[in-house]
């Protein structure tokens, strides 16, 4: 009798299939770290909409009005007075313009000379009301005074570490112009193969991809849920609290952006498999 062919793929094919696969499901894994990078820590669009996640102008206006009106107990100078230079809206977008600097050319750092300027008229105005002249040493005294508003407003608005943050990001963005089309490349070069494979059979280049995307969507979930409860920084002693939240925020929608890309890959995975479930029934073998 006539030897029947066996469907089944050689051991070598099914196990180089593997391997292959399991090698495309970490470039996959990679990509998607290379592309939170470059929407992250690379865009400045990102930065500012932490701004606003964390409501840093509320939280950095609670805290600066307590401490000038702190200073305007210790003057003499009313709370309407010395809290008159804030406003949450206008303290989350000078922020949001220190983000700028850090993304230019060149970093830049906002002094805001004119807080000082502003805290000094609203104090002169309010000594003028009652009849009193600020000069000489009266007025060497307020200037201290509008300069000590205007040091602790312009830490509250700027990036910290702006140096360091800024030659980071250009460290990544030359990394990622390397590693991001060597990365784009090897994933093509995997798909292709996977592709090839499946041109001799069907059912085992389907299901390495199947594994390839759902191996990928998985780590990326666990990336994007696990990564930020394990880090801790709610647990940080950093001061101020409105800096803190902010980090915190910044960090935590970092990994959480391997959410979005756990999602397309495992669309994907799913669509395959979805698509594999006729192909089996058709193939089944009938029964005499």
């Amino acid at each position: 009798m006539p030897q029947q062919k066996s469907n089944r793929p050689q051991r070598g094919v099914a196990g180089w299939t593997m391997l292959l696969s399991w090698l495309f499901s970490f470039l996959l894994v990679v990509l998607a770290a290379l592309l939170m990078l470059m929407t992250t820590l690379c865009h400045a669009g990102y930065m500012k909409s932490r701004v606003s996640a964390s409501q840093y102008g509320e939280k950095a206006y609670s805290a600066m009005r307590e401490e000038f009106i702190s200073y305007g107990a210790a003057t003499g100078f009313s709370e309407e007075t010395m809290t008159a230079v804030l406003d949450p809206v206008q303290i989350e977008q000078d922020l949001k313009d220190a983000v700028d600097g850090l993304y230019a050319d060149a970093p830049y750092r906002y002094d805001r000379p004119a807080v000082a300027e502003a805290a000094y008229a609203a104090m002169q105005a309010e000594a003028e009301s009652r009849g009193i002249t600020l000069e000489g040493q009266t007025a060497a005294s307020v200037q201290v005074v509008a300069e000590a508003v205007r040091q602790v407003y312009a830490s509250y608005t700027a990036v910290p570490l702006l140096g360091q943050l800024f030659a980071l990001i250009g460290k990544v963005r030359s990394i990622l112009l390397v590693l991001l089309p060597i990365n784009l490349v090897f994933c093509a070069m995997a798909c292709i193969l996977m592709l090839r494979i499946s041109r001799h059979d069907a059912m085992l280049g389907a299901r390495g991809l199947v594994f390839s995307f759902g191996g990928a969507g998985l780590v990326s979930l666990v990336i994007g849920l696990a990564v930020g409860p394990i880090l801790g920084l709610q647990r940080l002693n950093l001061e101020p609290l409105a800096l803190k939240d902010w980090i915190v925020s910044y960090v935590n929608g970092m990994f959480g952006r391997f959410l979005l890309f756990a999602a397309v890959y495992l669309i994907l995975a799913a669509a395959l498999a979805l698509l594999l479930r006729p192909r089996r029934r058709r193939s089944a073998p009938r029964q005499a």
